[in-house]
């Protein structure tokens, strides 16, 4: 179980990171998950936090096309399934240090790799 929550709080890194990229792509540098008060509070309660922006995806996307930002929307779009825990639903906290930490490498990765594929 606690490699499932280490595994899904990584994920959670990586699908934050790539959700705010969306975001950004979509509505600029401004956006909401780019502030730091709001991804302390979605390590917090990332299902809670992180489903809301889901929800949002397509709009993100069709918001960047409009914005001539489609192409890197749509290959940030394409990559959200792969980000998702398997068979389970988003962890509901990552109160404990080890899985923030997990969290943040996730986040690296996921910057690093949309930095690459610009």
């Amino acid at each position: 179980m606690a490699n499932d929550q280490k595994t899904d709080a990584y994920l959670c890194g990586r699908l934050y990171a790539a959700l705010a990229e969306l975001g950004r792509l979509a509505e600029g540098d401004h956006h909401s998950l780019s502030r730091s008060d709001v991804q302390r509070k979605l390590i917090l309660e990332p299902s809670k936090h992180l489903t809301v922006h889901l929800h949002l995806a397509g709009k993100y996307l069709h918001m960047a096309t409009a914005n001539n930002r489609g192409g890197r929307a749509a290959a940030v779009f394409r990559s959200l399934p792969e980000l998702l825990p398997s068979g389970r639903d988003l962890p509901g906290s990552l109160r404990d240090s080890a899985l923030q930490e997990r969290f943040h490498e996730g986040v690296a990765v996921q910057k690093a790799e949309i930095d690459t594929s610009r």
